[in-house]
């Protein structure tokens, strides 16, 4: 599991193709998910998942929502690409092994190989993107997190957000700082609110159905 996440932010950075691994994983066939009552795809609660699986999974509870926070704060932040698989397989120098989640390309297989785990993985993220939760952010807005037991040089120049288990969690310095202070809607409202300033504005204000599969696969316009 990774120690650390890099200060990179977003500048116009292209998202990397996902691997096969990231498309080939599944839900547990013992889980029965209401895809309706999702704030986003399968396949982005998926990587979300995955990233919980290789990055976080021997934290606490506690530990683990937090680190997804930070992947979900990332998605609704414009200098990180817009949707979870994304931001989890983001690569801004393009170079091998230099990914911002280092799972994601340190040149092994990303198939889960513990079962149960796997299962836990999928319920955190179910339960982080599952319309009208209450789940608050621990991080306080952090984008950037590591391990307790390292040092990286970035850290210095960002302000210490909290401790959540083994991990440091930061924010940026400045006026970000101030917005950042003020409590956050969760990921899931964030992307209820987009999603319906996304349809009144194609509407008109009209209502409109949605599909039984009708998933935000965009977390941001």
């Amino acid at each position: 599991m990774a120690a650390c996440i890099g200060l990179a932010v977003g500048a116009t950075v292209d998202a990397q193709p996902a691997k096969a691994d990231m498309v080939r994983v599944s839900v547990p066939q013992d889980l029965r998910i209401d895809w309706t009552g999702m704030v986003v795809s399968r396949q982005e609660l998926l990587c979300l998942a995955l990233n919980d699986y290789w990055e976080a999974r021997g934290e606490s509870t506690r530990g683990r929502v937090a680190v997804a926070q930070v992947v979900l704060n990332r998605a609704r932040d414009p200098r990180f690409p817009s949707g979870i698989c994304d931001v989890v397989s983001q690569n801004p120098s393009g170079k091998p092994r230099t990914c911002q989640f280092s799972w994601y390309c340190d040149g092994r297989s990303d198939l889960p190989t513990n079962a149960a785990a796997w299962r836990s993985s999928v319920l955190l993220a179910k339960s982080l993107l599952t319309r009208n939760n209450a789940i608050s952010d621990l991080t306080h807005g952090a984008l950037w997190y590591h391990n307790r037991t390292v040092d990286p040089g970035w850290a210095g120049r960002l302000a210490f957000a909290t401790r959540v288990g083994d991990h440091y969690f930061y924010r940026e310095i400045g006026p970000r700082l101030e917005q950042a202070s003020q409590p956050p809607q969760t990921f899931a409202d964030w992307t209820e609110a987009q999603t319906r300033a996304e349809t009144e504005a194609r509407t008109g204000g009209q209502t409109t159905t949605q599909e039984d599969d009708g998933q935000v696969a965009r977390t941001r316009p």
